[in-house]
């Protein structure tokens, strides 16, 4: 299991979620504790006006459970926030109600959310056939959810053109979901601007994955291709940019008349640190959505992620030297 790390506490190093609520089950409260409030009032003769044995009871009943339910989820969130580096001030416990696909679940609240940071191969629809490892990658969420309480920490920029919840899930003991899914080859990384808060832990889990063969990066289907090979949907694309066009908002790469790769000049400026003038003629890997206009692919992307240079660069997608 994939974990999110963080450095440790000496104090908390056997602190966890389970034996914390173990502890607060069955350790045994203090005598005074356990005497209504009523009691108090008749064993010292007070002259105060002494409330009913029935509604004493009742408050002190309904007091006790309320601070041990307080307790229990204070408790549980201290486990949670000291075993992983995630953002409490933007986390929140959620209840999964359904798993769509691999990467898109929908809250008992109603909410939609799209994991944040990762593809995972497409269902069928209508209109399309599932992709290789679509069922796993839902299955493998279902069974990963299963297993505890599940926390929500929304991205920096929280909602996707659907209306979804772009998030990051973790289970109780800090474990990313994402990363999860990521180390079994049932999906590939993606960075989409300004949504990278984990992004080199991502990266590396996908080396890895990627290295040994895991899930799709043994299936020819999602191989790395020329752009002459674009089918349209989530690719990897191997070739060389031969044309470049520099305009006021978008800077414009072309692959002969195959594909054009688009960004934004101020995602440019904003995120990568190199002129665009070196790409032309240069080889390199790009991944995300392709959209297929006519027989020309094209693809936006806003994150240097996205665009690998195979010279200069840590090789992912690009042939080794």
């Amino acid at each position: 299991m994939a974990t999110v790390l963080r450095p440790g506490r000496p104090w908390a190093k056997n602190f966890t979620l389970r034996s914390a609520l173990l502890a607060i089950r069955f350790t045994p409260a203090s005598k005074r504790s356990l005497i209504p409030p009523g009691a108090w009032v008749s064993s010292r003769k007070s002259t105060a006006v002494r409330p009913s044995s029935r509604n004493a009871s009742q408050i002190w009943r309904t007091g006790s459970v309320a601070k041990r339910y307080l307790l229990r989820v204070a408790i549980l969130w201290c486990a949670f926030f000291f075993n992983s580096d995630v953002d409490a001030l933007s986390s929140r416990a959620v209840e999964v109600g359904r798993v769509v696909d691999g990467d898109t679940v929908v809250l008992t609240s109603g909410e939609i959310v799209r994991l944040a940071g990762i593809n995972t191969p497409e269902r069928e629809t209508d209109q399309k056939a599932a992709e290789p490892l679509a069922d796993a990658a839902h299955d493998t969420l279902v069974e990963t959810l299963s297993k505890g309480d599940i926390f929500l920490e929304e991205a920096p920029d929280k909602k996707d053109r659907y209306g979804r919840t772009l998030a990051y899930l973790f289970l109780e003991d800090g474990s990313s979901v994402q990363e999860i899914l990521i180390r079994e080859g049932l999906a590939s990384v993606v960075a989409i601007a300004p949504n990278d808060r984990y992004l080199d832990r991502f990266a590396l889990a996908e080396d890895a994955a990627r290295a040994s063969g895991a899930g799709i990066w043994s299936i020819p289907y999602f191989d790395v291709v020329g752009a002459d090979q674009i089918r349209g949907g989530f690719q990897f694309i191997l070739d060389k940019f031969t044309a470049l066009k520099l305009g006021p908002k978008w800077f414009r790469f072309s692959v002969r008349d195959d594909l054009d790769v688009l960004i934004r000049r101020a995602d440019w400026e904003a995120g990568f640190a190199y002129p665009p003038g070196v790409l032309e003629q240069s080889e390199v890997a790009v991944r995300g959505w392709i959209s297929k206009k006519k027989s020309k692919g094209v693809l936006v992307i806003s994150h240097p992620f996205m665009l690998e240079r195979c010279v200069v660069e840590t090789r992912r997608l690009c042939p080794a030297p």
